[in-house]
């Protein structure tokens, strides 16, 4: 299993970069060994799909995960599926505004830290939650390894 942080280059994600001041990152995924592709995405909500290009991706394995937090992490995103993205989580992140866990509808980077958590994979020492996590922020934990 690993987690894709993507650099997009369309306005979404230039947007997305700027306002949560990231250098690189504007959306993230989780990919498992067997091709699943899991993400939060605009307009179809959380869904499983493939990777197509590995352009503008960068790939981070999780240190030390278990082969059963992955199977969690797995169980937890299945039953996701289907759910909507989270447009107004997305604006009150952007807009610095207060907001609160809603597990019925995510955002990208939100629903690859609560994967994790599920599976009581913490990204973080400091208690934090999905919803306070930009994509570029996924890459500052130090339980990831970017692989080549």
């Amino acid at each position: 299993m690993r987690i894709l942080l993507f650099r997009g280059k369309g306005f979404i994600s230039s947007l997305i970069r700027w306002q949560t001041r990231s250098r690189q990152y504007s959306h993230a995924a989780i990919l498992f060994d067997d091709g699943a592709l899991f993400e939060a995405w605009q307009g179809k909500g959380v869904r499983v799909t493939g990777i197509i290009s590995w352009v503008n991706v960068d790939a981070f394995a999780c240190h030390a995960i278990s082969p059963v937090q992955i199977s969690q992490v797995r169980a937890f995103l299945m039953n996701q599926l289907g759910k909507p993205y989270d447009y107004v989580g997305v604006l009150r992140f952007v807009s610095r505004r207060k907001h609160s866990s809603d597990e019925s509808k995510w955002f990208c980077s939100e629903l690859v830290v609560a994967a994790l958590r599920a599976a009581d994979f913490l990204l973080f020492n400091v208690n934090v939650q999905p919803y306070q996590i930009a994509p570029e922020m996924i890459c500052w934990s130090s339980h990831l390894v970017k692989t080549e």
